[in-house]
C-alpha cells in the first residue's frame, strides 16, 4: 500500500491554487494526484505539477506548474526508450515517437480505452490509450505521430501511455516499422484446455466460465477449442496461445472429433487431458504477435509425429472406457 499522503498533498494544493484566485475541491485535487502517481507511474512532484496545470491555464499565473513534458520532448525511436528510461530521474521519461499500430485489443478496465502493440523500424513496444486521454480509436496498420506521452517499464516490458496531456496524430507516410511476428522453437513442456466456452454474444470471441461472460452478463456458450501451451527451448519458456486452425493441426484432432470424445467421456476436463497429453513432449515451432506476453500462434509446425502410436479411433475407445469412471464421480 502506498505510504503517500494524497490528502494532505491535495489539500497543499489547494491553498495554492486558492492564492491564484482558483477554487477546486480537495477530492478533485487528491483524485487527479492519485491516478498521476499509481496510474501513470509518475512521481508525486510531477503527478502534483499535471493537476495543478489543469486548472492553471493562464501563463501569467504565479504558479509554477508548466505543463508535464512541456511539449518540447525528444523524438525517439522505441529502440532508445531502454536508455532514456535508465538515465531519467524519474520512474517516467516523456517523449514524442512515430509508430505503426501492429494490433489492438481491449482489456477489462474501465480507464483504459484501448491496448495496441506498436513498432517503428527499431522495435517493438506496448501502448496504453487511457480512457481519460478521450483519444480516437487506434486500429492495426495506422501510423501515428504521439506527443508527449510517458514511458513505464514493468518486469523488463517497456510501453508508452497516451494520457490528457498527450496528443495523437495519424500520418499517411510508411515508417517501415518491424513487423509483429515473435518466433519461438523448443519442446512442449506444458499444454492447457482443449475444449473451451466462449461467450455466444455476436462479435464477442471471450473464453467464458459458468456462462458468464465479463462484458455481457449471463449468455448462451459455445463450444469451441484453444490451447495454451509453454514451449521450452532449452534456456527459456515461452507461452503461446493457439485458436481453433492451429489446434487442430497441432493435435491432428478436428473439433468434432473432440466433441465426439466428449460425448462419450460426457466430461470436458477429462477430454481435454486426453487431447493434451498427446503433444507433451513434442518439438514445435510458432510465430506469431506477442500480447502480454504470450504469443498468438498464426503459424505453428509440429516437428515429430502428432499422435505418434495413438489415433483419434484410439482415443475414442479410450474415451468410452473412461466414460464409467466419469459417469461414478
Amino acid at each position: 500500500m502506498s505510504d503517500i499522503d494524497y490528502t494532505q498533498t491535495a489539500e497543499s494544493l489547494q491553498t495554492e491554487l486558492e492564492d491564484e484566485g482558483v477554487e477546486v475541491g480537495v477530492a478533485t485535487l487528491e483524485d487527479g494526484i492519485r491516478e498521476g502517481v499509481e496510474t501513470y507511474s509518475l512521481d508525486l512532484s510531477e503527478a502534483v505539477r499535471t493537476v495543478a496545470n489543469k486548472y492553471t491555464p493562464d501563463d501569467s499565473s504565479s504558479v509554477n506548474v508548466p505543463q508535464l513534458g512541456g511539449g518540447d520532448n525528444e523524438q525517439v525511436a522505441i529502440e532508445e526508450i531502454p536508455d532514456l528510461h535508465e538515465n531519467a530521474d524519474n520512474e517516467s521519461a516523456w517523449v514524442d515517437a512515430e509508430v505503426e499500430v501492429l494490433s489492438t485489443w481491449t482489456i477489462d478496465a474501465d480507464s483504459v480505452a484501448q491496448k495496441a502493440q506498436i513498432a517503428d523500424d527499431t522495435g517493438k513496444a506496448e501502448l496504453t490509450v487511457w480512457a481519460s486521454a478521450d483519444a480516437l480509436s487506434l486500429s492495426e496498420g495506422d501510423i501515428v505521430a504521439l506527443g508527449n506521452v510517458p514511458t513505464d517499464e514493468y518486469q523488463g516490458t517497456y510501453s508508452l501511455k497516451v494520457t490528457s496531456d498527450s496528443s495523437v496524430e495519424f500520418l499517411e507516410e510508411d515508417i517501415g516499422a518491424v513487423d509483429n511476428l515473435e518466433h519461438v522453437e523448443g519442446r512442449i513442456v506444458q499444454a492447457r484446455e482443449g475444449l473451451v466456452d466462449r461467450c455466444g454474444d455476436d462479435d464477442c470471441t471471450r473464453v467464458i466460465d459458468n456462462g458468464h461472460c465479463p462484458d455481457h452478463g449471463s449468455v448462451d456458450d459455445e463450444k469451441d477449442l484453444r490451447l495454451k501451451l509453454t514451449i521450452d527451448d532449452g534456456q527459456s519458456a515461452q507461452d503461446v496461445v493457439l485458436q481453433r486452425p492451429e489446434v487442430e493441426s497441432t493435435l491432428g484432432v478436428t473439433f468434432e472429433d473432440a466433441m465426439e470424445i466428449l460425448n462419450d467421456t460426457l466430461d470436458v476436463e477429462v477430454t481435454n487431458d486426453m487431447l493434451t497429453e498427446s503433444i507433451i513432449g513434442k518439438r514445435v515451432s510458432a510465430a506469431g504477435p506477442e500480447i502480454y506476453g504470450s504469443i498468438q500462434a498464426e503459424e505453428v509446425v509440429v516437428a515429430d509425429a502428432v499422435l505418434g502410436d495413438m489415433d483419434v479411433d484410439a482415443m475414442l475407445v479410450e474415451a468410452r472406457e473412461a466414460r464409467p469412471a466419469a459417469l461414478s464421480e
